[in-house]
């Protein structure tokens, strides 16, 4: 997992095999408002959550990605 990103968005690359809670800590509801949490390639919208202690974003196993992708991009927006 690695992140990359614009002034208002931030881009989180998984690798294919990772699901479940991915929580990102430095992005609790002190430091700064999540907008939206999606999936890039398709635009799906994921489950999520913000409190003090970080984001918490809920990644399905079932997501599909193309072929040609070797992991899943999630797109929070501020």
């Amino acid at each position: 997992m690695f992140y990359s990103g614009k002034d208002d968005e931030l881009k989180v690359f998984l690798n294919e095999t990772e699901f479940g809670e991915l929580i990102i800590k430095s992005l609790s509801s002190n430091q700064i408002r999540v907008k939206e949490v999606l999936l890039d390639e398709t635009g799906e919208k994921l489950n999520w959550k913000q409190d003090y202690k970080g984001l918490r974003v809920s990644v399905p196993e079932t997501l599909v990605t193309s072929k040609k992708a070797t992991g899943r991009v999630v797109k929070v927006a501020f």
